[in-house]
């Protein structure tokens, strides 16, 4: 928890610059507003077949496998790399035909410049699921087996590759390098924890096992975490929906302020989070809940 604790308070540090520099070189106003409201649907996918199949279904599953059987876990794992990878390319390609209409719901405040530039983002960004889906389930690895210094960087490296874009790539190929710096952002996120990933004893099979009962179980875990999740997005796209009727910026300044409210959450709840669900996982498959039950109470 303290590494992932002084990773994140690095990483957050890093994302307010990002967010100082976001507002000296573009200001509270259409570039901004329509770069953030490019992340709404992207995002929603993200959160929706990623976060819950990683945090309720995979990590518990792929713990207990790694304690009895470390050949099926990784058979699991590349599974669901598979799954979920084809999950989201039909997804992302299905929301890319129709991203005119459903930008146009999700700001009808904007300018019709505006909301093509929003368009644009977004289409772009449609590529950020598929490779962050891929980083996270290495993540989720790399979190059972307890190796969390790599991990804790992946948030620092996906902001740096960020804060290139609006430096370097903004400048070449105009509002599009925003994008471009995300996707960017979301390849070094990935990179940088296959060395460990692979260290680890992976080797890809191009298996689908929808029938194998672990990959049906995390199937199973994932959806009442999804659901959850799923109302945490919708807030934020009401949200959206709202501040682009307000006037330009509006969109801007409540991300501004959302992320300084995260700076906290992020240094001590999903930092202490993150280190104890592993343990809590492999507690659970060992039927110990007298254990699990003071891990969790120490944690808290």
């Amino acid at each position: 928890a303290i590494i992932l604790g002084a990773a994140s308070f690095v990483s957050r540090l890093i994302g307010i610059l990002r967010d100082r520099a976001f507002a000296h070189l573009f200001g509270a106003g259409p570039t901004l507003d329509a770069y953030y409201a490019a992340f709404r649907i992207p995002d929603l996918v993200y959160n929706l077949i990623i976060v819950g199949a990683l945090s309720a279904g995979f990590i518990p599953i792929f713990t207990g496998l790694w304690a009895k059987d470390k050949t099926e876990a990784w058979r699991v794992t590349s599974s669901i790399i598979n799954i979920l990878g084809l999950a989201l390319i039909a997804l992302s390609a299905l929301l890319f035909i129709f991203t005119p209409q459903l930008t146009a719901f999700l700001v009808p405040g904007f300018s019709p410049n505006d909301l093509s530039a929003t368009v644009t983002l977004t289409r772009i960004m449609f590529l950020s699921p598929l490779i962050l889906g891929v980083s996270s389930i290495v993540s989720g690895v790399l979190q059972s087996l307890k190796s969390f210094f790599i991990y804790a960087l992946t948030p620092i490296v996906y902001n740096l590759g960020i804060i290139f874009g609006a430096f370097f790539l903004v400048p070449a190929l105009g509002v599009k390098g925003l994008a471009w710096g995300v996707i960017l952002g979301a390849l070094l996120h990935l990179s940088i924890q296959l060395p460990i990933f692979f260290k680890a004893g992976f080797k890809y099979q191009g298996r689908l096992l929808l029938k194998n009962k672990n990959v049906r179980e995390i199937g199973r875990l994932m959806a009442p975490r999804a659901l959850g999740l799923a109302t945490t997005q919708l807030n934020l796209l009401v949200i959206t929906v709202l501040a682009s009727t307000v006037g330009a910026g509006s969109i801007s300044i409540f991300n501004f302020a959302n992320n300084i409210q995260q700076f906290p959450v992020g240094i001590i709840g999903i930092s202490f989070a993150i280190a104890a669900f592993p343990t809590l996982s492999l507690l659970a498959a060992e039927n110990k809940p007298e254990f699990l039950a003071h891990e969790l109470s120490q944690t808290i």
